[in-house]
């Protein structure tokens, strides 16, 4: 009886660290989704201990709502970035037993600010941008109410 072949292993490793690249991938969603859920109960929340209307209270609150999901996405995004970080030496050692084999990915080193500020974070952005401006356009009285 034989055991697991070099192959075997490698494949086992890789499925693991796929499986756990997946996972962090979902929990990058999983914020984005939560973040847009949290922002209309802080908002009502705010509101209904004011008077009814927009005011800083309720600015505040919501850009430290995104602030803080988004610090929390971009842990995830850069664990997420490790984990694939990690598999690429063994689908090199890999590849390098089964002759030229063309295919390895790369990655490009991973770091907190890229993992910060990336295609992906542009929602947090977006929703950051949004607030922003209708924080002006209450300090200017558009949004008197």
């Amino acid at each position: 009886m034989t055991g697991p072949t070099a192959d075997d292993l490698d494949k086992d490793q890789l499925d693991q660290l796929h499986a756990a690249t997946v996972k962090a991938s979902e929990a990058c969603l999983e914020l984005k989704k939560l973040c847009a859920l949290i922002l209309v109960p802080v908002g009502t929340i705010i509101a209904s201990f004011g008077d009814k209307k927009p005011g800083a209270p309720l600015f505040v609150a919501g850009l430290l709502v995104i602030i803080g999901f988004w610090v929390a996405d971009s842990f995830s995004y850069y664990y997420q970035r490790k984990l694939r970080g990690a598999m690429i030496p063994i689908w090199q050692r890999r590849a390098n037993r089964c002759s030229p084999y063309p295919h390895v990915p790369t990655s490009g080193a991973v770091t907190p600010w890229r993992s910060a500020f990336n295609a992906s974070m542009a929602y947090y952005l977006i929703l950051a941008l949004l607030f922003v401006l209708a924080a002006w356009a209450y300090v200017v009285g558009w949004l008197d109410g």
